[in-house]
């Protein structure tokens, strides 16, 4: 009979009653886990157990147990060279049955957390360990194995760290119990971050928390953000768990979509089951100080980034404006909504600022966010629609998730501002023949949605009322119209606006002229151009006149006939 030894990395033939070198010295880590399977390949577990000067040496090296000492040498020699083994392969080698291995499972479990060896499961239970890919270079150059730190300078590279492990578990290469051991130690050693600030600040689950660092890292890293189910479903290596994750995701049940951080995509007005993405909300949140190559559709203005302006209305108006301002009032709006609230009614206010341009709307509505300090969130309507099919909708729900968050952060709650809203709230098409008409009744039908489920403050502004269609009108439980300035209300803005101007001359402008608010002020606007350009001595109420004559667009007669 013959049995196998090792020298030097090499397999020799020797007889089976031939003595083993046993050594009590050693030169290196490489000579101890040498010696160690030789060992174990001749004598078996039961020489190993009996106290060996080999793993002693390297558990001293290595700063580890005994058992841990001995697993590990055993697992060096088995998964080199890129080998998956499991604990049966280790119960050939030291002669004995798979039940003895299995008390050694502790030992290793500790060698992977700690490590020194990765751990694989596979769909059907098993287990399969290898090495980390820089452990043999530290065996070679004879040096304790120390694992890699993970603190990170920057954002950038703590997502790279994320990119590594996840990366890993694609490849068969980790456990899911070990990735999130290992993403978890990521962000223990990261807390300087504002990323890991505010992931901490969620109170996610270490499985939830695993899915939103990987959707982040897609964004951050990819600017990928439609993830499809199945770059989700690989992070979980338990079937069963799997397929509760997928269901659960794909009927909307999830914490991740209930807590508004994930959304299905939307394709065509539909939401998916089968792709997922990060809310606007949740991107808001956690990834404020990363470029993500998404289009800003709204902007948060500070109350205190206000600039106080004096606006003057109609008496009608007026009482209106004093109403809302009443309202928002943080300690009036409290009470309002705990009233509300005991009588089961909804609890959000939606504004609608109608009339002709230049009449205050937008200003009224920032100046109301400044009066009661309310930051105020303003819709770009230019950028909500897009050209990509599905994206306009997505650009909706996003507006409403990101209000959300807005309003889960802030002191008070904030105003959402949707300006100049003549596309989104008019009439829908009853007979669509077209996609577009599809689209745009898609868009009205998510607003109406969100409307109706608003908690906060919405004003609208818009030029076309006669437009809006009923379901938007009955929406809106504040209306206010406003009507260009009389002539009282006219002289107030040319003195406020021009202070020089004498109330005569106010009086005259204001008489002569039927501007609007904002049409006095892109007179005064050119007033105060003219001054720094050629001095205050210029601005004369002839000067003034020339400008009031600009300001209305001269169109000339159509000429009909031939030339």
């Amino acid at each position: 009979m013959m049995r196998k030894i090792r020298h030097n990395r090499q397999l020799f033939d020797m007889p089976d009653d031939s003595p083993v070198e046993v050594k009590t010295e050693f030169d290196s880590i490489m000579d101890a886990i040498v010696h160690i399977n030789n060992l174990a390949m001749a004598e078996g577990l039961s020489a190993l157990r009996q106290g060996c000067q080999a793993i002693n040496y390297l558990a001293q090296r290595q700063g580890i147990t005994y058992d841990q000492a001995m697993m590990l040498a055993l697992l060096v020699e088995e998964c080199s060279g890129s080998n998956r083994q499991d604990l049966s392969d280790l119960a050939k080698t030291l002669h004995c049955t798979n039940v003895e291995v299995m008390l050694y499972k502790p030992a290793v479990d500790e060698l992977v957390q700690q490590g020194l060896i990765r751990e694989s499961r596979w769909h059907d239970a098993s287990i399969s360990y290898t090495l980390p890919a820089d452990l043999m270079d530290s065996i070679a150059a004879d040096k304790p194995y120390e694992r890699p730190s993970c603190v990170c300078k920057d954002g950038l590279e703590f997502f790279a760290q994320v990119f590594r492990i996840t990366h890993e578990r694609h490849n068969q290469d980790m456990s899911t119990k070990l990735v999130l051991s290992e993403l978890q130690r990521l962000v223990d050693a990261n807390p300087h971050l504002e990323y890991v600030k505010a992931l901490v600040q969620l109170e996610l689950s270490p499985e939830d928390r695993m899915m939103v660092m990987h959707m982040c890292r897609h964004l951050v890293l990819g600017h990928v953000r439609d993830i499809p189910m199945n770059h989700l479903q690989f992070l979980i290596d338990d079937e069963m768990q799997e397929c509760v994750f997928a269901r659960m995701m794909a009927e909307g049940e999830h914490a991740l979509i209930t807590s508004g951080l994930v959304a299905p995509t939307c394709d065509n007005g539909m939401d998916s089951r089968d792709s997922f993405r990060l809310t606007d909300s949740a991107i808001h949140r956690l990834l404020g100080d990363f470029k993500v190559n998404e289009r800003r559709i709204s902007e948060v203005i500070a109350s205190s980034d206000i600039i106080a302006k004096p606006l003057f209305f109609s008496d009608d108006v007026q009482r209106q404006i004093d109403n809302l301002s009443d309202l928002v009032d943080e300690q009036h709006f409290v009470e309002i909504c705990e009233r509300l609230k005991e009588k089961g009614l909804r609890q959000g206010f939606a504004c609608l600022f109608y009339g002709a341009p230049g009449t205050g709307k937008t200003e009224t509505a920032l100046q109301l966010a400044r009066a009661t300090g309310r930051d105020i969130m303003r819709v770009d309507f230019a950028r909500l629609k897009s050209k990509w099919v599905g994206d306009s909708e997505k650009n909706v729900k996003a507006v409403f998730d990101t209000y959300r968050s807005v309003c889960a952060q802030s002191e008070r709650v904030p105003i959402l501002l949707f300006n100049e809203a003549d596309a989104i709230i008019g009439k829908r098409t009853e007979h669509i023949e077209h996609a577009v008409d599809k689209m745009e009744n898609s868009l009205q039908n998510i607003i109406l949605q969100e409307m109706e489920s608003l908690e906060g403050i919405m004003i609208a502004t818009t030029n076309l009322e006669q437009n809006m269609d009923g379901a938007f009108e009955r929406r809106f439980i504040y209306k206010v119209r406003f009507e260009k300035p009389g002539p009282e209300e006219r002289c107030h803005i040319w003195r406020s606006m021009l202070p020089q101007l004498s109330d005569h001359e106010a009086l005259a402008l204001a008489a002569q002229y039927d501007f609007s608010g904002g049409q006095i002020e892109n007179i005064a606007r050119k007033c105060n151009i003219d001054s720094v350009l050629y001095g205050d001595q210029v601005i004369t109420p002839a000067r003034i006149g020339t400008y009031c004559a600009d300001e209305t667009l001269q169109r000339s007669a159509a000429r009909l006939g031939f030339v």
